[in-house]
């Protein structure tokens, strides 16, 4: 039996790719593009967004290290 590269999605990886690609997807503001309303404390919206992105992507890279990329033993 031939082996598939470590590349080709698996069951157990194939949620990492979707999860990742949301994350790149929403990345692209471009439903904001031009709009510079202050929110809070005088911040822009697009601020809090990038906050909560880099949040969401932390989470999803911790995520990715601990349920995932394992040691191989």
């Amino acid at each position: 039996m031939k082996t598939l590269p470590f590349w080709f999605p698996t069951k157990r990886n194939v949620i990492w790719y979707f999860v990742f690609i949301l994350l790149f997807i929403l990345s692209l503001d471009f439903w904001n593009w031009g709009q510079s309303k202050p929110l809070f404390f005088g911040l822009p919206f697009w601020v809090y967004y990038l906050l909560i992105l880099t949040l969401l992507t932390s989470f999803a890279f911790y995520g990715f290290t601990k349920f995932y990329w394992r040691d191989e033993k």
